[in-house]
């Protein structure tokens, strides 16, 4: 106390501080402040006291009841997670035909499954599968066991009899353990799922353990019995553990007995001792199960008695403590006071008439320290002002009004008022002939590039203007001009200008420059629309000019430039080509292609139009060929990829690279196995028919191609041609009749498909000799 009181005074001296009418008037507040709280805890002992309790009984009935719906909803999740697993695909009609010696992998997925199952829900102890076909036996997570005794299966075989195919039993066979428990609860689902004829089930024993730390919810206090049984009293489960029912589990059974409603709240006397008694039914897969909660009467209301008596006693004792404390809690009240001048002061012992002298000149220390931060605010000005104008042009501030846009236009140093807006829009092109000049990547520091020399351009001859980079090749411009601008003046000067920074551009990046003029406006919320204006315009460019001025209100009057011929004949011819695997021929009628397109209409959007038509007969021919092109072309999406293209010698290489290459390749591919196949089916058929007349044509239209594909096919498989094949097997044969058989040799050339004299050349030709004299050297 005393160095509290040191400190205290210290600190009043050496600030020269007096603070008792501070203090005064904090001990006055304090002892206010506690006489109507001694007030208020009389009245609520006295007066609350009867109520609290039965509002205590009522809430304590409504939690057993929320208590009890959240066991419900428990176990109907369980059956509900366990009513699907009947219509997994493991469990379906393949189980029937399981060979447990030879089906190894399945017999591992059926123990890892009820595993799996086992470990689902807590309240599961246990997870089996018992199958009656094709033998009787039992799963589980460990091992199977096969069932022969008669006596043994009927258990089982009771559950497929059940009429309903998810249901609880407590008539499950168990195999009897030290830990096993008698009398469990279970639930059976037959399977498969939904079949009129299952031929075995799924069942999940009931961890009753687990089932008893779920009913003790339902007695929030120490002391009480809750009880769950089925309605026809068949099993029954006690909070006070497996296998015990204590006498008062015995009366509350009996006394429920005597109520006919499904759900009622009553006080129970048993042993002189009074229970507030809470019961309830469960609807479980067709079975009613009911619930009894009981907790004393006294272990509700007795937090009441308690708090009653801790409320009076603390009002009590606040108003003496009140008195000690008033002391300390001026010296609390004070400290944040205390805090903040050692903070300013830096605790060096300044000299000061009051507290409120330091916060003065600190005040003023930080509104010059403040100056100095909008000093470094001004110069970021810039980049807010990119940031903002960006935004402006791109439409995000729809949302705001006009007298809006202007004050922050007003507040980036724009005059709004009487002013019109012209949008520009500056296209880079040509950037894919300048090989070696720059590298890929480098689009981002050309359009940099470009926009600083917009920049120092319109700096020296604008009173306003704002440079926006859009980067991909692409620099916005937006103009300011006085209200009563002249139109002429400010065609003549904007076209002026336009001409110039093309100019500039063309001599330092060697690129080709597109730009298009808006439409002017008097309204600030239009700026978004001309320059999405200026922007469309930019696909009306000529391919075939290098720099051009495009204007938007000239569109809408030229009728001429949407106007093309499209080259169906080109478009057929590259199709074919295509089709036909001749990738260099296709590349070069796609360029034709181009050309008659940019001769007939020459804007970017002709031509693109055109291109995308093309694209779509390609990828029709990819359909008609048998061909996936989703698979074929890896997902991409094809016209997004070739809408993006600006210049024709990208979309050339675009076609060239990634449509026509991959199409001609697996074409390719696919040609080769089915010629293969057909010349397999060709020398089949030599074999089988040398004898009659067979010919490259008669082939070649058997089996639906043309002579020419055949013949090309054939050699390059068989690694002969086709006559020479077909001959080698009629002299191999005639051979065989010359050695073992004593025919003619007029019969034995008829035999092999040849005319008389036509076979004695043929056969010297190959083997040297006459077939008389290649009978008798055998012969000899």
């Amino acid at each position: 106390m005393d160095r509290i009181w040191k400190r205290w005074f210290g600190i009043a001296s050496k600030y020269k501080y007096n603070s008792r009418f501070f203090r005064k008037s904090l001990v006055m507040m304090l002892l206010v402040a506690s006489i109507p709280g001694l007030i208020i805890g009389v009245s609520i002992y006295w007066l609350a006291s009867d109520n609290m309790e039965g509002e205590l009984q009522r809430l304590h009935q409504n939690q057993i009841k929320q208590r009890a719906e959240n066991i419900d909803d428990q176990l109907a999740y369980l059956e509900l997670t366990f009513s699907h697993w009947a219509f997994d695909s493991k469990f379906d009609e393949k189980l029937k035909t399981l060979d447990i010696a030879y089906n190894f992998e399945q017999v591992q997925d059926l123990y890892r499954t009820l595993l799996v199952m086992e470990g689902a829900h807590p309240l599961l102890e246990r997870v089996e599968l018992f199958l009656d076909k094709p033998r009787p036996l039992i799963f589980n997570k460990l091992q199977y066991t096969y069932i022969t005794e008669p006596a043994s299966l009927q258990p089982y075989e009771s559950l497929l009899k059940k009429e309903r195919s998810v249901f609880w039993t407590n008539a499950y066979p168990e195999a009897p353990t030290k830990d096993s428990v008698p009398n469990s609860l279970s639930l059976v689902n037959k399977i498969p799922g939904g079949s009129t004829e299952p031929f075995g089930a799924i069942v999940a024993t009931i961890n009753q353990e687990n089932l008893i730390k779920m009913l003790k919810t339902l007695t929030p206090y120490n002391e009480g019995e809750t009880i769950l049984l089925t309605g026809d009293g068949s099993w029954k489960l006690s909070s006070g553990g497996i296998g015990k029912f204590t006498d008062i589990d015995i009366a509350l059974q009996q006394e429920y007995l005597k109520h006919s409603s499904k759900s009622e709240s009553f006080l129970f006397e048993h042993n002189k001792t009074t229970y507030s008694v809470s019961y309830g039914q469960f609807s479980r897969l067709g079975t009613t199960w009911v619930y009894i909660s009981a907790a004393p009467l006294t272990s509700i209301t007795a937090p009441v008695v308690l708090v009653s008596k801790w409320i009076l006693f603390i009002s009590l004792s606040g108003l003496l403590l009140a008195l000690l404390m008033s002391w300390f809690v001026s010296h609390r009240m004070y400290s944040p006071v205390e805090r903040l001048v050692r903070l300013l002061s830096g605790d060096k012992g300044t000299e000061l008439s009051d507290e409120f002298d330091l916060f003065e000149k600190q005040w003023n220390h930080l509104s010059k320290e403040s100056e100095t931060m909008r000093s470094k605010l001004t110069e970021q000005l810039p980049l807010l002002r990119e940031g903002f104008f960006l935004q402006l042009v791109q439409g995000y501030f729809y949302s705001l009004q006009e007298n809006d846009l202007r004050e922050r236009m007003k507040h980036h140093g724009w005059k709004t008022d009487n002013r019109q807006f012209v949008a520009l829009m500056f296209q880079l092109t040509g950037f894919s002939n300048l090989q070696g000049r720059f590298s890929s990547g480098d689009e981002d520091l050309v359009t940099f590039t470009a926009a600083n020399i917009i920049e120092e351009l319109t700096g020296t001859q604008y009173e306003q203007v704002e440079v926006i980079n859009f980067h991909n090749f692409s620099v916005g411009l937006l103009l300011s001009f006085p209200h009563d601008h002249p139109a002429r003046w400010l065609e003549d000067d904007i076209s002026a200008f336009c001409q110039e920074a093309t100019q500039t551009i063309n001599r330092i990046l060697k690129m080709q420059v597109t730009v298009s003029i808006s439409k002017s406006t008097y309204q600030v919320k239009q700026i978004p629309h001309l320059f999405e204006e200026a922007r469309q315009a930019l696909v009306y460019r000529d391919l075939l000019d290098d720099n051009q001025i495009i204007k938007t209100e000239l569109l809408s009057k030229s009728s001429t430039l949407m106007e093309s011929t499209f080259p169906f004949t080109l478009e057929k011819e590259i199709v074919h080509a295509i089709r036909n695997g001749l990738e260099n021929e296709a590349v070069e009628l796609i360029e034709q292609f181009m050309k008659e397109l940019s001769a007939s209409g020459s804007t970017e959007l002709a031509v693109q139009q055109g291109m995308l038509q093309l694209l779509g007969s390609i990828r029709y021919a990819v359909l008609q060929s048998g061909m996936n092109p989703v698979q074929l072309f890896g997902g991409v999406n094809l016209f997004e990829q070739l809408a993006q293209l600006k210049e024709p010698e990208e979309m050339l290489k675009w076609f060239q690279y990634k449509l026509v290459a991959v199409f001609v390749q697996e074409l390719i591919s696919r040609q080769d196995f089915h010629l293969k196949q057909m010349v397999e089916k060709v020398i089949l058929h030599l074999r089988e028919n040398y004898m009659t007349m067979l010919s490259l044509d008669s082939c070649a239209e058997l089996y639906g191609t043309s002579p020419y594909t055949l013949s090309r096919a054939f050699k390059h498989i068989s690694g002969v041609n086709f006559i020479d094949y077909l001959t080698d097997i009629r002299i191999d044969n005639a051979k065989g009749l010359l050695r073992e058989t004593e025919i003619k040799i007029n019969e034995v050339a008829e035999r092999v498909g040849y005319q008389h004299t036509y076979f004695n050349r043929i056969f010297k030709k190959y083997e040297g000799i006459t077939p008389s004299q290649f009978r008798e050297l055998n012969r000899s």
